[in-house]
């Protein structure tokens, strides 16, 4: 008889991985421990456990079950600038798989006011730039606002708006 795994379990193991990072221009590569494996996504230490879930989730859903993904925490940069606004994705050598770093600026508990079809949403920042970098890998053509816009509604409004031909208005209130 096979063993029947829950969908909410978490493994863990002891591999390491080396994630090449961008610093001053040079290529700098770090070895990280992985501690926690969820189906073909890999998390380091630092990332939040209530996003685990989230991550395995939407990756499912976005049906990037075809590539290891490797999600870390770290310092990313953008325009040469440290921001806490975006994931910084890599791809990494050897087919290894897709390192996504989440920003160490901001917190898993931080939100930001949104609203959505008149709607008054508070939804966590790190869920909707994580997701809006699995819509980046899923959507590579679409543009910055619509991938934000679009994790912004399928946080608040559930995956039925990536159905729809158009996306709900988004606006953020802080």
């Amino acid at each position: 008889m096979p063993k029947i795994t829950p969908i909410n379990r978490v493994d863990k193991t002891e591999k390491y991985i080396v994630v090449p990072r961008l610093v001053r221009g040079k290529i700098k590569k770090t070895l990280k421990r992985l501690i926690k494996v969820r189906g073909y996504c890999y998390f380091t230490q630092g990332v939040a456990l209530g996003i685990i879930d989230f991550i395995y989730r939407a990756v499912v859903k976005l049906g990037l079950g075809d590539r290891k993904l490797i999600f870390s925490r770290g310092s990313v940069r953008a325009a040469g600038k440290v921001t806490g606004s975006t994931v910084e994705i890599l791809e990494l050598d050897w087919d290894l798989g897709t390192s996504i770093i989440i920003p160490m600026k901001i917190n898993y508990h931080h939100t930001c006011r949104v609203t959505i079809d008149s709607g008054d949403h508070r939804l966590k920042i790190m869920e909707i730039i994580v997701l809006s970098g699995l819509l980046k890998l899923k959507y590579p053509e679409k543009p910055v606002r619509w991938r934000n816009d679009a994790a912004a509604a399928i946080i608040a409004l559930g995956w039925k708006t990536m159905e729809t031909e158009n996306l709900p208005s988004v606006y953020r209130l802080e």
